[in-house]
């Protein structure tokens, strides 16, 4: 092979010149024929190379570039057919027109399989139809166009004609867009205020379905403590004589007394603690604690009370209202370990329909506002969203029970309030409480005095209470202190007893919440029967309808479970005035 290619321009051949037997008309009819299809085989490629180069948007583009190829192949051919007349270079030829073929044969088999694709090119016809469309809408189109212009031109017409009709337009397209804007303006105020809502909604319902789970719990629990406090009592008037045994009866009254002021503490918070309110002046209650509340904040932190002159009376429980504000200081207290400052303030507030409907679950008015403020660490949004949660704490374990602040969320809706909390980390805390405002005068909050005890009586007592261990222990404890008991389980049978004229009754002994018929409603039957009849109350908490209130009358006799005899002998005196 090498061999081969170092000969390929070897000319040790015959030239062709000796085959036309020296005649030269022939010799060169050969030469110029060759020579001329050369060029023009030359002269084709070039121009398909340029019309392919100026014109690459036109399909199948490499069509051209292979045909050209080919052609210029075919023209060298040619041009040593005239060369091999006198130069014998037939290795040379024998290669170029191997090359041609190679050309050759590509160039059919690429025009092979495009050939379906070129046989479906649209034919000058149908070109031309497709000309004569375009060509159709087109004018069409100058057609609408022609239209449209002339609408556009008597349209333009009227506006002119109708300047001051144009201004009256704009006018009521600003006032329609004015009127729009502020129509989004009070849709993204009342969807902002929906949202507060169902905020203040889910808390709410959260907050109740905890209350009345503590409310129960405590409700059944002073129950339990009533029979252990009072056999307890029992058991203590027996041992006197035995050391040993008075202690362990001593660790069960400490134990029982703590259990019972755990209990209070969630009937604050699930707002089923008694509560006796009457008109008072928030700044009078304030001044009340305001020495124990220097000693209980500590030194290190400064205590600053502003109160409001002429401040609306509220009804409150005074009591209660001690508590809250107790309760307040002592959390501000322990969230500044370093010192600080704590503020407590009274004004007197009006607030809109708006405020309330979007900060406050509350109907508008005029509100009494109490704010407790610290300079302590605050709070983050995940504490502030479980803050009135009974037993949540962020606390060390032993520095509190968790529920101060759910008493001062119960309290304050026990009393129709509303509480907010203010607060940011680093930056301090601000509770305000929200009180509806009075109209009566305002009462002294002093305490009052002790009512006179005179000598126990004996006394014909009806006994009604649906929990046969605490009615059985009462029904002991009265009969211990010389009273004569009928007792019942329930609302029907003591009203059975009380219809029975032969049965003395001085005094109805009721609890409170019993099934079928409450106590309010078997007092209002028994003193219909007995109109000089006496009526006590007992309960761990009040009846449904009372709780819904938030309170009993003033003038209401109540003894609160769990209760020990002595506390149960000197209501009783109260109530029967010796």
């Amino acid at each position: 092979m090498f061999e081969f290619f170092s000969k390929l321009f070897s000319n040790q051949f015959m030239p062709h010149k000796m085959c036309f037997l020296e005649d030269s008309g022939v010799l060169w009819l050969h030469v110029v024929s060759d020579s001329l299809i050369a060029l023009a085989y030359y002269l084709i490629p070039f121009l398909l190379f340029y019309f392919a180069r100026r014109r690459r948007d036109i399909g199948f583009h490499w069509i051209f570039v292979a045909f050209g190829s080919f052609i210029l192949a075919c023209g060298t051919t040619h041009l040593m057919s005239a060369v091999t007349v006198w130069n014998p270079v037939y290795r040379l030829e024998g290669v170029i027109k191997a090359l041609t073929a190679i050309a050759s044969i590509a160039t059919f088999a690429m025009l092979s399989r495009m050939m379906p694709q070129l046989v479906a090119l649209p034919s000058p016809a149908q070109l031309a139809a497709e000309v004569e469309e375009r060509r159709a809408a087109e004018d069409e189109v100058r057609s609408i166009n022609a239209e449209l212009e002339g609408r556009v031109a008597r349209r333009t017409a009227e506006l002119v004609q109708s300047e001051s009709m144009s201004r009256q337009l704009a006018a009521e397209q600003k006032q329609a867009a004015d009127s729009l804007e502020q129509a989004l303006d009070n849709l993204r105020r009342e969807m902002k205020r929906r949202r507060g809502l169902e905020s203040q909604l889910i808390q709410a319902q959260k907050m109740e379905a905890i209350g009345r789970l503590a409310g129960g719990v405590a409700h059944d629990f002073n129950n339990l403590l009533t029979v252990i406090l009072g056999y307890n009592e029992m058991l203590t008037e027996q041992v006197k004589e035995d050391p040993a045994a008075l202690d362990y009866t001593r660790e069960v009254l400490q134990a029982a007394e703590r259990a019972s002021a755990l209990t209070n503490q969630l009937l604050a918070f699930s707002r089923r603690q008694v509560s006796v309110p009457r008109i008072v002046d928030l700044n009078q209650v304030v001044a009340h604690i305001d020495k124990m509340l220097g000693r209980i904040i500590g030194e290190d932190v400064e205590l600053e009370i502003r109160l409001a002159p002429e401040l609306a009376p509220v009804r409150a429980d005074p009591a209660h209202m001690d508590q809250v504000i107790m309760n307040l200081a002592v959390n501000s207290r322990d969230a500044m370990p370093s010192g600080g400052k704590l503020t407590i303030e009274t004004a007197n507030v009006q607030l809109t329909e708006e405020y309330a409907g979007s900060h406050l679950d509350c109907a508008p008015g005029p509100y009494v506002l109490l704010s407790v403020s610290d300079t302590g660490t605050g709070m983050d949004e995940a504490t502030k969203s479980r803050l009135f949660e009974p037993f949540f704490t962020t606390k060390e374990k032993g520095k509190g029970t968790g529920l101060g602040l759910s008493i001062v969320y119960g309290i304050v809706k026990q009393h129709g309030g509303e509480i907010l909390v203010y607060s940011e980390v680093g930056q301090g805390t601000v509770f305000k409480i929200y009180l509806p405002a009075a109209v009566a005068p305002a009462e002294s909050v002093a305490p009052a005095g002790q009512p006179v005890r005179a000598a126990a009586v004996p006394r014909n007592i009806l006994l009604v209470e649906d929990e046969e261990q605490v009615r059985n222990l009462t029904r002991t404890i009265l009969e211990r202190q010389g009273h004569r008991i009928l007792h019942a389980g329930a609302g029907e049978e003591a009203l059975v007893l009380a219809r029975d004229a032969s049965q003395a009754i001085d005094l109805l002994l009721s609890d409170i919440v019993m099934p079928r018929m409450n106590g309010l409603e078997l007092a209002k039957e028994v003193r219909a029967l007995r109109p000089g009849i006496r009526i006590l109350f007992m309960s761990g908490y009040t009846d449904n309808a009372v709780v819904r209130q938030g309170m009993i009358d003033a003038d209401t006799p109540f003894i609160q479970k769990p209760f020990t005899a002595a506390a149960l002998y000197s209501k009783i005196q109260e109530v029967m005035g010796g």
